[in-house]
């Protein structure tokens, strides 16, 4: 089944793109038999470690393998990236073709939370960038060319070290092949190590994103179809810190010992810096975009504490973050259809129209703040605990990120809705969007409330990750 649900999105959105008068409905079914998928994989894992395991070998002669399989921790995000797919496909108001490239995406994505051989990591991390920069080069807006420069040149820029750290990681390192397993018995140790684990740094900073290698961001959520769709894939696309998790940390240990300092200062210092500029954000995708920065910096903070509580909150706040962002990019594209604008100053005092969107508004944004009860609550609360045991002067400037983006949010928030109304009356919810609302609560109340049911399947590999480094905890 693992295969079935890979594979499924691209081979739809190819058809989708190909023959466009299949139609959203078409896109709506594919995505949501894919979420079925993955909720039925997450419904049949026992926490037996990585299940669902499938090897093939591609290039054995090398020791390429097509290898896939899922653990806790990519259960978890195949979930959110289905939900996800799904509430865009259902809620945007797009061509049908932007449609299939989103589809297209979703299998990238989902490949690089299953695959179990480095090459093949490699290939879906890179391949995702196709589609993503193609809806922003043909829906995106009058300033996209130079979006897809600086993203492309950020993306070339960290990709080539990293695919020379592969190698060294294998060939030095003495395993067999590019399968996880073999790579994780044959860590890369002494000062190979640390300039392998850098090339693995640069390439996945630049996806998390992490400070300074965030800049493109802005300029990428800005210039894309104001639907919101396009951003929350993007939002999918923060992939850095499972990369990180999964990959650089396992093969490099003492590479990412010698870059820890360093990097909890910047993940600390990022997400303070990251919310201070939201504060300045003259538009709703720009603060988006540096709200999205300051909560990686946070997730960043946990896993770099290297303890099982902030590696159980990073993931968990990845995954969390995956959901209430991308819902938030697509409330914003609700807005854009009402108002015509994405400026926070211009519109004003929308609440007396839109009680409903109101509501649903305030709902996302207390998910995204950390409300507890509501998902970011969970994962930021256990980042705090595990950076705390490792630096408390650092724990307490991404306190402070946590409560800026309260100020933020709620500050935007009310300049948009609470203040002197406009003249012209704008619809509230259709039912569309209500089954978009209902859906988006329910799964950020269930995060919330029940963190566990995701938790107990990230707490042994947040203990497995302790252990390289001495500790259970």
């Amino acid at each position: 089944m693992i295969h079935v649900g890979l594979w499924l999105p691209l081979l739809a959105g190819l058809s989708l793109f190909m023959l466009p008068s299949l139609g959203r409905t078409f896109a709506i079914v594919s995505a949501a038999v894919s979420l079925a998928i993955a909720v039925a994989l997450f419904a049949g894992y026992g926490g037996q470690g990585v299940a669902y395991a499938s090897q093939t070998p591609f290039l054995p002669e090398v020791g390429v393998y097509y290898a896939v399989g899922l653990d806790g921790a990519g259960l978890l995000l195949w979930i959110a990236v289905g939900l996800v797919v799904l509430l865009g496909v259902w809620i945007a108001e797009v061509p049908v073709r932007f449609l299939a490239l989103a589809l297209m995406m979703q299998t990238g994505l989902l490949g690089i939370f299953a695959a179990q051989d480095l090459i093949f990591f490699y290939a879906f991390f890179e391949a995702t960038l196709i589609p993503a920069l193609l809806m922003l080069w043909f829906y995106g807006g009058a300033e996209r060319l130079k979006a897809i420069y600086i993203f492309a040149l950020f993306t070339l820029v960290g990709s080539l070290p990293m695919l020379a750290a592969i190698f060294a990681v294998r060939y030095l390192g003495g395993a067999e092949s590019f399968l996880y397993t073999d790579l994780v018995a044959h860590p890369l140790t002494g000062q190979a190590a640390v300039l392998a684990f850098l090339g693995f740094l640069v390439a996945l900073a630049v996806k998390t994103p992490l400070f300074p290698l965030h800049a493109w961001l802005p300029s990428f959520h800005q210039q894309n179809h104001p639907s919101g769709l396009a951003d929350a894939m993007g939002t999918l696309y923060k992939v850095g810190v499972f990369a990180l998790f999964k990959w650089a940390i396992p093969l490099m240990p003492e590479g990412f010992k010698e870059w820890q300092g360093l990097l909890l200062f910047l993940a600390a210092f990022g997400a303070l810096y990251a919310a201070w500029l939201a504060f300045s954000a003259p538009d709703w995708k720009t603060l988006l975009a540096y709200a999205g920065v300051s909560h990686m910096g946070v997730a960043a903070l946990g896993l770099f504490s290297g303890n099982m509580e902030g590696t159980v909150g990073a993931l968990y706040l990845l995954g969390a973050s995956m959901i209430y962002g991308s819902a938030m990019f697509l409330f914003v594209g609700l807005v854009y259809k009402r108002t015509g604008s994405l400026d926070i100053l211009p519109v004003r005092g929308l609440a007396r129209h839109t009680p409903a969107l109101y509501v649903l508004g305030m709902f996302l944004l207390m998910a995204m703040i950390g409300l507890p009860g509501l998902s970011g609550f969970p994962g930021e609360l256990m980042v705090l605990l595990g950076a705390y045991k490792v630096s408390p002067w650092l724990t307490f400037l991404a306190f402070l990120a946590v409560i800026a983006a309260a100020a933020y949010a709620l500050t935007a928030f009310q300049k948009l809705f609470q203040e002197t109304p406009q003249a012209q009356a704008v619809p509230d919810m259709d039912t569309r969007e209500w089954g978009f609302a209902a859906v988006t609560v329910g799964v950020l109340l269930l995060m919330g409330l029940y963190p566990k049911l995701f938790t107990v399947y990230l707490e042994p590999l947040g203990k497995a990750l302790a252990a390289l480094f001495g500790g259970a905890s």
